[in-house]
């Protein structure tokens, strides 16, 4: 008789490692899942993240570039709206074209 209690024991006892087993395969398929998911999440903002980082980087160059070339700028500027001012004065428009060279007629 405790051949068929332990028989039977066994039994029940592989049919809930079973059930455990496969409820825990299932879970690990759902953990992985939500893994992926939250990965490509994370990867996205980390890329988002280091454009915009990139981005600062770029702006911040670029700031450093003109507060060291401020005078050179400047001065730049500055000859730029004397020569308009000088254009304007002396009756000719920055904008203007110089005339044509019309060739001359020979007889």
């Amino acid at each position: 008789m405790p051949s068929v209690v332990d028989s039977l024991s066994s039994l029940v006892s592989s049919l809930f490692h079973a059930i455990t087993a496969t409820i825990g395969s299932i879970v690990a398929v759902f953990q992985s899942l939500l893994g992926a998911i939250l990965g490509v999440f994370q990867t996205f903002f980390a890329a988002v993240g280091t454009a915009i980082s990139g981005l600062a980087q770029t702006f911040e160059g670029l700031v450093k570039f003109l507060l060291g070339n401020i005078v050179v700028i400047g001065g730049a500027i500055a000859a730029f709206v004397a020569y308009s001012w000088y254009q304007q004065r002396s009756g000719r428009t920055v904008s203007q074209a110089p005339a044509p060279v019309t060739a001359k007629k020979v007889n």
